[in-house]
């Protein structure tokens, strides 16, 4: 039986930008892993800057579009490589049927 062939990585985004920009636009709305979050205070960025950096994307940030990496997932992510503050950061975002989610906040 032939192996089943893993999704390669897009130069479109699977998520308008509009939408995630609107799903974080407030520190009350930031929904974050807990990696996404230890990269956030590693930077030493308030929720604040979070959600400044994610208002501040244009679609030029945008980097790829890539396949769930955990077996078990399905949705896909959408990675943003923004400066804010004089870092370059990477930024990757996930919806699915629980919502919008920041996978990643971290520098690059």
């Amino acid at each position: 039986m032939k192996e089943q062939e893993k999704p390669k990585s897009s130069k479109k985004p699977k998520y308008n930008l509009d939408t995630i920009k609107l799903a974080f636009n407030t520190i009350d709305k930031l929904n974050m892993t807990a990696s996404a979050m230890n990269g956030q205070y590693e930077l030493g960025f308030s929720d604040k800057d979070v959600v400044d950096t994610i208002q501040a994307l244009t679609s030029n940030d945008f980097h790829k579009s890539m396949p769930p990496e955990r077996e078990g997932f399905s949705a896909w992510h959408d990675v943003y490589k923004p400066t804010f503050k004089h870092v370059k950061l990477y930024v990757k975002f996930q919806i699915d049927k629980r919502g919008e989610i920041i996978i990643s906040f971290k520098a690059r």
